[in-house]
């Protein structure tokens, strides 16, 4: 039989012994689970794993969150009512489209006109104002006066393309367009600059020219054809635009008109034309608000009318 005092200390070991349990860590959360015996599957049968993971353990979820959601589509795009649109699949650049240029180019003004006329003056100026001080400073006044007034007289034939286009080319309508076009070939000499700035960018361009020079000799070659059997190489053509046909111009930039060009030679006005051209002329209307021509040529000889016609 024990005393009281055994039995005191007894129960005061099973109190120590109870908190020393309670103080020693709990085991770790996620225990290794032997792994689930794995049966051959029989021909022709399918065999899933015996036992799931359990939640709780070690790299399973954490309760009551949601399972981890599959990449997204990136070939599919969500749009705005909730319907998913696959993404357009990328595709090759597309070429720069190449804009057209503006329908005229340059537009008609007096220094385009008579710059280059102008820097041939100046230059013969200077020359002759050497020329002048170089006599003169051999006192040979005779001969100074002579090379002034040689001088004179030349700068009046180099000033010839200014003296024929003091007039400016008022082209409000396409049919003054095509007046003072022709017109310029009215001359002795036919003033091909003028010509050439009152064409537009499609103007200068054709199977016969494609510059300036192109456009000079096409015409000296064709006014000679026109010509040809009818007047001297020397005597000018007159150029007439009659009939002209087209609709209104207001408001529009591009239009289409038919007229003739007559061609007398001058001094025989009264005998009447040597030729009568038809025409087809398209017109463009440039940034300054005048008209110009798409078409620099002039119809080759297609039908021939003798004097009086």
């Amino acid at each position: 039989m024990d005393d009281p005092q055994s039995r005191a200390n007894a129960r005061k070991e099973a109190e120590i012994a109870a908190a020393d349990w309670l103080m020693e860590d709990s085991p770790a959360a996620g225990t290794v689970r032997p792994p689930s015996p794995v049966i051959a599957p029989v021909s022709g049968e399918s065999f899933e794993l015996a036992d799931a993971p359990e939640r709780g353990g070690e790299g399973d979820q954490v309760a009551g969150a949601e399972p981890p959601k599959p990449a997204p589509d990136m070939s599919r795009i969500g749009s705005r009512d909730g319907k998913s649109t696959r993404a357009p699949e990328a595709r090759p650049r597309a070429k720069t489209v190449l804009q057209s240029g503006p329908t005229v180019e340059q537009v008609w003004s007096r220094t385009s006109e008579w710059g280059p006329t102008l820097v041939v003056l100046f230059c013969w100026a200077a020359a002759m104002v050497g020329i002048l001080y170089l006599t003169l400073s051999a006192e040979l006044f005779e001969v100074s006066t002579l090379i002034l007034l040689a001088g004179c007289l030349c700068a009046v034939v180099l000033s010839y393309p200014i003296l024929i286009t003091l007039e400016r080319p008022v082209r409000i309508t396409p049919e003054q367009a095509a007046r003072d076009y022709f017109g310029a070939l009215s001359h002795h000499l036919p003033h091909h600059r003028r010509m050439w700035l009152l064409l537009s960018a499609r103007g200068r361009v054709s199977p016969h020219f494609a510059s300036y020079e192109g456009f000079r000799n096409y015409w000296n070659s064709r006014i000679a054809q026109l010509r040809k059997g009818h007047a001297g190489p020397f005597s000018p053509l007159v150029f007439v635009v009659e009939d002209f046909r087209s609709e209104k111009s207001g408001g529009r930039t591009e239009i289409d008109a038919t007229f003739q060009v007559r061609v007398f030679v001058r001094g025989r006005r009264s005998e009447g034309p040597i030729w009568s051209l038809p025409v087809e002329r398209t017109f463009a209307r440039g940034p300054d608000g005048m008209w110009y021509l798409d078409d620099g040529t002039l119809a080759e000889r297609t039908a021939r009318r003798g004097a009086g016609a």
